[in-house]
């Protein structure tokens, strides 16, 4: 039987929200997961150095869709503890340290029957399955233990892009759906991101923004080939033509890129909702801007929405200070 993932109507959500448990128990059920950690979001604690990393997500169907088929998930990583019993009193029974890691992705899914969406679902929930229960966690890193991490990731799209296929392959109204899947895993001061289609991850560093992720598009490889230049690929019909996916076609071409970080830098993960309306220099002015995660995820999905809103956005933004 295909596994089942349920989905109430598309609506614009946020993880701006905060809350003082984890996990977050004000979620609504077409969230995968809010924004969850500690009850102070100013003070948390990553690989031992202390550091307030403000995080926040917004999606928009946007002006031209019938539904919306991203998804974006945001999360803290704890030590914690589950207390059976004791004789000290306790407000819960699950007991959590400091956040030693943070977890952002984005999936935009592709397929019509709501395939879509199921696919960019599918695609989270058994991402971050497969991260739970199998992964080597990061924390303290050798270098054979980061290259370990890496060929984790690389299996987590791989197993994610098996439970889509299965799923496609089951139910009819599936059949071709398919999603991008865009992660980013933060043990400070070290950034991994895993990349699979045409979802991006910048980074704002010292007033420079970097574009760490490659699109994964028949048009970018034209490109790469010397076909076509920069400014062609935003013209190109092949620019929504994905060679490498979770779902669709073969085993995708899942790429991990590292990145150390510092006080002061932003990371952006979008779908391209965002990318097809914004150019990175704009996507660099409202990423500078004085604000919180928050509000800027806000800003960057309204403008795509302002310049045409011809598809789904969805942007995940973090700050370090």
């Amino acid at each position: 039987m295909p596994l089942e993932f349920k989905f109430n109507e598309p609506v614009s959500r946020s993880t701006s929200d905060k809350c003082s448990a984890s996990p977050c128990k004000n979620a609504g059920s077409d969230v995968v997961a809010k924004c969850c950690g500690l009850g102070n979001h100013d003070e948390l604690r990553l690989n031992g150095t202390e550091i307030h990393f403000d995080c926040a997500g917004e999606t928009d169907v946007g002006l031209k869709r019938r539904e919306n088929q991203d998804q974006f998930f945001i999360a803290d990583l704890h030590k914690n503890m589950h207390v059976l019993d004791s004789s000290v009193p306790f407000h819960s029974d699950r007991l959590y340290g400091n956040s030693i890691a943070k977890l952002l992705l984005v999936a935009d899914g592709m397929g019509g029957h709501n395939a879509g969406n199921v696919a960019s679902g599918l695609a989270t929930t058994n991402a971050i399955r497969f991260l739970l229960n199998s992964m080597h966690w990061l924390y303290h890193p050798t270098e054979n233990e980061i290259q370990n991490f890496i060929n984790d990731l690389k299996s987590a799209a791989n197993f994610t892009h098996e439970v889509v296929c299965q799923n496609a392959e089951e139910v009819p109204d599936f059949r071709g759906m398919g999603t991008t899947l865009t992660m980013a895993y933060l043990v400070w001061p070290m950034l991994y991101v895993l990349h699979v289609g045409d979802s991006r991850c910048y980074i704002l560093s010292d007033e420079k923004l970097e574009r760490i992720t490659k699109d994964q598009t028949l048009a970018q490889e034209l490109a790469d080939h010397g076909y076509f230049t920069d400014e062609d690929i935003a013209k190109s019909p092949y620019q929504n033509v994905l060679i490498s996916a979770i779902g669709c076609q073969d085993s995708p071409d899942a790429i991990v890129y590292r990145r150390q970080l510092k006080k002061g830098d932003r990371i952006l993960l979008c779908s391209d909702g965002i990318t097809s309306h914004l150019s990175d220099e704009q996507i660099h002015q409202h990423l500078a801007a004085r604000a919180s995660a928050g509000s800027i995820s806000r800003t960057l999905v309204a403008t795509a929405n302002e310049m045409g809103g011809s598809d789904n956005s969805t942007a995940v933004v973090g700050i370090c200070s």
